[in-house]
């Protein structure tokens, strides 16, 4: 496989992750506190398990980063306001 064939087949799978996590888990969501927490458990993986474990906690914190980028996170949305900021969505 082409390393370009690698990345199309990790996008693919992302956006099909993707698909699935807005589906389980819609609306307003505390995304930042999901993406931290998939970041955690990508840690413990990368100590403590074989390396499919690790790539699938990859994946999932590729997923909660591309929806803090699509869905934002509402529960700062009042604080965010009250110093002046925009909304995250």
């Amino acid at each position: 496989m082409s390393n370009q064939d690698e990345i199309d087949a990790l996008f693919g799978e992302i956006k099909a992750e993707l698909g699935r996590a807005r589906a389980k888990f819609p609306g307003d969501n505390v995304t930042l506190a999901a993406l931290m927490e998939e970041v955690g458990e990508l840690a413990k993986a990368t100590f403590e398990e074989p390396r499919d474990r690790v790539r699938a906690e990859a994946v999932q914190v590729a997923v909660m980063a591309c929806r803090m980028v699509l869905d934002g996170d509402n529960t700062y949305e009042p604080w965010r306001k009250s110093r002046g900021l925009d909304p995250l969505v």
